[in-house]
């Protein structure tokens, strides 16, 4: 009985990590992906392509926008997966961790400046 017991915890352990590990993995692929997409429509922009709201499908040619549109699918299915093995609990307030990753990636890839309570957000989550 008492093996019983044992296997079913390590069982439930490492699913617990498991769905951890995909929820943090699915931010990172999320707040990557963000960055990734705007570098592209910032490319477009440089090349005097038109803009999407004004018509512009020019993004659809674009290599690196579909590699950022591929990292959100990675990460929306890595979040949906982790629900699977951990409960909702720990997952949902997990997807906030998307936000951080986005602006620290923003200001060291687009050089963007974060504002002292911008600073003051991310390093309070």
């Amino acid at each position: 009985m008492s093996v019983t017991i044992s296997y079913n915890k390590v069982k439930d352990d490492s699913n617990f990590y498991f769905g951890l590990i995909l929820a943090v993995s699915a931010s990172l692929f999320i707040g990557t992906s963000f960055i990734i997409k705007k570098k592209a429509l910032l490319r477009l922009n440089r090349k005097g392509s038109l803009r999407a709201g004004s018509g512009g499908f020019g993004y659809l040619k674009e290599w690196l926008w579909w590699t950022g549109l591929l990292c959100m699918g990675i990460g929306e299915v890595s979040n949906f997966a982790a629900y699977a093995f951990a409960p909702a609990s720990l997952i949902t307030p997990l997807g906030a961790l998307s936000v951080l990753v986005s602006a620290v990636v923003a200001s060291i890839c687009l050089k963007e400046q974060l504002n002292l309570l911008g600073k003051q957000l991310v390093a309070l989550v």
